[in-house]
């Protein structure tokens, strides 16, 4: 019975303690490019950097790992029909990626999944949900496997400062509020004396 007691004891003390931890799907686990001839999205392949991190924390007991994309849901079935496309699952299960569970956002800005679902650490290369995810105090890791992150993550900041009043109407808050900078960078804010 003392043993019973102790097993559970530890069961709670690792539930308390679990953490999670999300990746976006396209270009940051999965890699892929425009093709013109096809007009349409071409898969490439993983993206070795973000599969390693991802094993890692699939590896690792006190994590839970759940992919968080914008892809829609609807259209995962076009992927499987597409030589040159993946589905989400498809690829996961070719790479023996066993996550805790995937959520599609259905091209609606991340943030609220990722509260929903108590992410501490993201990973994503698209800037608005990197910027979003910072704003809200969720660590985040830029995948940048084409080089051009910091240039896109300034165009967001550029574009959420002349358009304050769409951001807010969707429910999130402007970026030039919060003194965002490209690469997470806060501006020095100016003393009122």
């Amino acid at each position: 019975m003392k043993l019973l007691f102790e097993n559970w004891r530890k069961y709670l003390k690792e539930q308390e303690e679990q953490k999670v931890v999300t990746f976006d799907f396209d270009d940051t686990i999965a890699l892929s490019h425009w093709s013109e001839e096809e007009e349409n999205w071409v898969h490439d392949g993983p993206n070795p950097t973000m599969i390693s991190r991802l094993k890692k924390f699939i590896a690792d007991p006190s994590v839970t790992v759940y992919i968080v994309t914008s892809r829609f849901e609807e259209q995962e079935p076009q992927s499987l029909e597409n030589p040159n496309q993946k589905a989400v699952q498809e690829f996961l299960d070719e790479n023996g990626l066993n996550i805790d569970g995937l959520y599609f956002t259905d091209g609606i800005p991340k943030i609220e999944t990722l509260l929903q679902l108590g992410s501490v650490t993201h990973h994503d290369d698209f800037p608005g949900d990197i910027l979003d995810a910072r704003a809200n105090d969720i660590e985040t890791v830029v995948s940048d496997p084409y080089g051009e992150y910091e240039k896109l993550e300034a165009s967001e900041l550029q574009q959420r400062e002349q358009q304050p009043e769409e951001l807010e109407e969707v429910g999130m808050p402007p970026m030039i509020s919060l003194n965002m900078q490209p690469n997470g960078k806060k501006e020095a804010e100016e003393d009122e004396t």
